[in-house]
């Protein structure tokens, strides 16, 4: 995917941040801002460094996508940047939690599907419309580990990667607490194509 190509795709990105931005203060009865600050497509081969240094753990909910659209979805934030989103979604103040119990778990986990399945209503809306109908993500999976290790656990999901990984750096904050984090989709090859042949010109339904 070239430069040229990006703004059809970020504009996809940011409006599905939008999308999300209100689905999540639905669900929270908190004001929420999710937004895109950049997106970059990265390749495959480096990929996992754009998750992280390496030497510290990664935290992050991976959606599988099957159907009009094939890949992987991942959210994802340093360990304790996520730590401290998790206590702010179950409202506590942020350092309350010091490891990843089930609450805490179940906090990231909606909120990754809720974001995940609105960034693919709105990519696919934008960009493939007459396919926008048959996505299908399937719930998201905890995942903790270092960024090499969640990236071929991702691979190990698609049979045929793309040689290009798609990454929105994101500013996540839920009331006036904010955190970084990186919504990264590993697209299957055949996706990756499609997505590149409309992002020239990238459509809405009326």
């Amino acid at each position: 995917m070239t430069s040229d190509e990006l703004p059809g795709m970020a504009a996809a990105f940011r409006r599905g941040a939008d999308e999300a931005s209100a689905a999540l203060a639905k669900w929270l009865g908190r004001p929420v801002t999710l937004a895109v600050q950049r997106l970059e497509a990265v390749p495959l081969t480096t990929a996992a460094a754009a998750l992280g240094s390496g030497a510290e753990p990664v935290c992050g909910c991976a959606m599988g996508i099957s159907g009009a659209i094939g890949g992987v979805l991942l959210l994802a934030a340093a360990d304790q940047d996520a730590l401290a989103l998790a206590d702010t979604l179950i409202e506590r103040p942020p350092g309350t939690s010091t490891s990843w119990n089930e609450i805490e778990r179940s906090a990231l986990i909606e909120t990754a599907n809720i974001v995940g399945c609105s960034y693919l209503n709105v990519v696919c809306n934008m960009l493939v419309p007459e396919r926008a109908e048959g996505i299908l993500p399937s719930p998201p999976l905890f995942l903790r580990d270092f960024p090499a290790a969640l990236m071929e656990a991702m691979l190990l999901e698609l049979p045929s990667p793309a040689e290009t990984v798609l990454l929105a750096r994101t500013a996540f904050a839920v009331d006036a607490t904010a955190v970084r984090c990186g919504l990264l989709f590993l697209p299957d090859a055949e996706s990756l194509a499609r997505l590149r042949d409309a992002a020239d010109g990238p459509r809405s339904r009326p």
